[in-house]
């Protein structure tokens, strides 16, 4: 009986690049940009329309060849302004609110060495994701936490959910003739993703636990001329089960059965990486 709420957002998106080519093999860059979401109406006719957010981006990078040796990297800053983040409400509806204000600071490189037919190449980023002002249950009116009926969710400085500190991978691969026009290969590549938490909020991170950091590892070796190509993989080979996000059916506090609050005990659902696969491909070109 409630569903004429509306929501009406403008807003200006940007990207500007400069950029300085030190010689034919480096150059460094500086880069402003930004990143608009408009706000939307919640499922629940009760609960306000949620707002806008808006990201700012801050970026220094650079790109270099060295010989054999190539090097490229970016130093970045991101300020995050009413981010919009969705909960499980009541009756299992999810609910989209604002949280405030968020900062991501991180650095991303990558690197490659190349001598004959062996490369190896690796790669890597570091962000530190956080929330920089505190979220109150009633986080759409004033972010004001100590006003009478409201209550601090989470305090300024919690790590945004479901965001790595670290992920990193490496690639080792060789190349060789093998006979006529063929060429042979195989290869060998890990990836690593450090550990998570599962929700912004205290009370719901503490019910749902936090994500394990688990890693990955590819084979593959083939073959392949002008015309045809071969290629047996495998695709995380030891079935690592790494989670990359968990979910639960309705309120944390009652499907995460705090204190017998289910017949059933606490049920979670947890998103899980691709399992080992194990396979083989051919290819022709016409």
């Amino acid at each position: 009986n409630n569903v004429n709420k509306t929501t009406s957002d403008t807003d200006f998106i940007h990207k500007a690049n400069a950029t300085y080519k030190i010689d034919e093999d480096k150059l460094v860059y500086v880069t402003w940009s930004k990143g608009f979401r408009p706000g939307g109406i919640n499922r629940r006719g009760s609960l306000p329309p949620y707002a806008a957010d808006s990201l700012n981006n801050y970026e220094f990078g650079w790109k270099t060849s060295w010989g054999r040796f190539r090097w490229n990297g970016a130093l970045y800053h991101l300020a995050w302004d009413g981010i919009q983040l969705s909960f499980i409400g009541a009756n299992g509806l999810s609910e989209v609110r604002n949280a405030g204000k968020a900062r991501v600071r991180g650095i991303e490189t990558d690197i490659n060495w190349r001598s004959g037919g062996f490369s190896l190449s690796a790669g890597a980023s570091y962000n530190k994701a956080k929330i920089t002002r505190d979220f109150c249950q009633n986080a759409n009116a004033t972010f004001d936490c100590t006003t009478p009926g409201n209550s601090l969710l989470a305090p300024a400085g919690s790590r945004l959910p479901v965001t790595p500190e670290f992920k990193g991978n490496f690639v080792a691969r060789y190349e060789t003739p093998v006979f006529g026009d063929w060429e042979g290969h195989i290869q060998v590549a890990t990836n690593y993703t450090t550990g998570r938490t599962t929700d912004l909020r205290d009370t719901e991170r503490a019910i749902k636990g936090y994500l394990g950091s688990y890693a990955t590892v590819d084979f593959s070796m083939g073959v392949k001329d002008k015309n045809w190509a071969a290629e047996l993989y495998a695709t995380n080979l030891f079935n690592s089960g790494g989670v990359i996000n968990t979910g639960i059916q309705c309120i944390e506090a009652v499907c995460g059965d705090v204190g017998g609050a289910t017949a059933t005990g606490g049920v979670f659902y947890d998103t899980v990486i691709r399992p080992r696969v194990i396979g083989l491909k051919l290819s022709r070109k016409f």
